[in-house]
């Protein structure tokens, strides 16, 4: 389970920290792919083929399917962890998830997966989720 929100830069290479808390979890390695609102998620390979599973029983006939799947796997790529905790955001990613070289990036826990947002977007994001939590006034059965 991965919670929590972290601050850090993305590098002139394209890496990210991983937040030392969330290591253990990726030493077997990791995807990371597209994620709603434009962050990246970054699963485990367990979480990974999970996901994968639940994506393949999608129904092909259905456009909305594809297109999530389309996004989901063509932008997905194998990572590990280097020697001082980061991961490498290929280009295409990083242009999906508006993080340019040396911006900032928020890193959070998001249950079951690791999002990497843009600093910049994380914070309307972020403001939004947190009025429309503070408003919630009626429980769904």
């Amino acid at each position: 389970m991965f919670l929590g929100e972290y601050k850090h830069s993305m590098d002139s290479k394209g890496r990210v920290v991983i937040p030392s808390k969330f290591r253990k979890e990726l030493q077997q390695g990791c995807v990371v792919t597209k994620g709603l609102d434009n962050c990246l998620q970054v699963l485990t390979k367990k979480n990974w083929n999970e996901e994968s599973e639940r994506m393949a029983s999608l129904p092909s006939t259905d456009k909305t399917s594809r297109q999530i799947k389309r996004a989901l796997f063509s932008g997905a790529v194998d990572s590990n962890l280097d020697s001082a905790g980061r991961i490498q955001i290929p280009e295409n990613l990083r242009n999906y998830s508006e993080i340019g070289i040396n911006d900032d990036v928020t890193v959070t826990g998001s249950g079951p997966v690791i999002e990497i947002w843009s600093s910049k977007v994380w914070k309307k994001i972020q403001d939004d989720s947190d009025k429309a939590f503070a408003n919630i006034n009626e429980v769904k059965e």
